[in-house]
């Protein structure tokens, strides 16, 4: 998932995120907010989610159920976020280029 790091709760080890997604003209498009568990033992997850913005993370469901717990997480740069919103880009071109 990408998502925009909201606001961390490290006592309660959850964190409030924005889930985006890339339209076909390489807008960021917010889809909605979500709270999610922090892993209780793994600080580099929360480490990653504080010193960025954009993140793409990886998650699980509890056993127990409830929110989704992130098991990984990986910093997404602003040119990284670029190249993927240009990526889309040309995909979308691609298709319509097929289509016609």
């Amino acid at each position: 998932m990408l998502v925009k790091i909201n606001k961390i709760n490290e006592a309660e080890y959850k964190v409030n995120v924005t889930l985006l997604d890339i339209d076909d003209l390489g807008s960021v498009v917010p889809i909605k907010d979500l709270e999610l568990n922090l892993p209780l033992y793994d600080e580099s997850v929360i480490n990653i989610l504080k010193t960025s913005n954009h993140v793409i993370i990886f998650t699980e469901v509890p056993p127990n159920g409830g929110n989704l717990t992130i098991i990984s997480a990986i910093n997404l740069t602003d040119d990284e976020l670029n190249h993927e919103k240009e990526n889309m880009i040309k995909v979308a071109n691609d298709k319509n280029k097929k289509s016609k």
